[in-house]
């Protein structure tokens, strides 16, 4: 059985008729206690009201700490497949990259090639050119001379 202030107050004793209690002392310290026993009650409401709340925040709190780790675990993955993506992407940007590269070396030795070759090919030209040329003087030289002679 629960014991209420109310209780507390409307508690009748039994009277005797020797050696009892004055009644009106019995009152005023039952009075007494039930006021202390009615604030205790208020007491323990307020501070079950009170846990209650503080059990509703700790729940709200558990929720948004659960939700927080489950966005850092989130992040922390996306931020992993950014990075391999990132890395995935550098290391084709570096192949294509060596590949151009190795493309543009073979393109130029294939015009450097050209080039000497076409280089070989002038020269053969001049050389070509100066002998005829020579020829050329010297047949000039020789109609002029039987040309002189021709006169004389």
């Amino acid at each position: 059985m629960e014991l209420t202030p109310l209780d507390i107050r409307n508690q009748t004793f039994h009277r005797k008729r020797f050696g009892g209690a004055d009644a009106e002392e019995v009152k005023v310290f039952l009075e007494t206690v039930a006021q202390t026993f009615e604030q205790m009650s208020r007491a323990r409401i307020d501070l079950t009201e009170r846990l209650k709340i503080a059990e509703e925040r700790v729940n709200y709190y558990k929720q948004i700490e659960k939700t927080i780790q489950d966005a850092v675990v989130t992040m922390q993955q996306t931020a992993d497949e950014v990075k391999r993506a990132a890395n995935k992407e550098a290391e084709l940007i570096v192949a294509e990259a060596k590949a151009r590269s190795l493309k543009e070396v073979e393109n130029s030795k294939v015009q450097a090639e050209d080039l000497r070759r076409e280089i070989e090919q002038l020269k053969q030209m001049r050389t070509n050119y100066f002998i005829r040329f020579r020829s050329l003087l010297r047949s000039q030289e020789e109609l002029l001379q039987a040309m002189e002679h021709e006169q004389r």
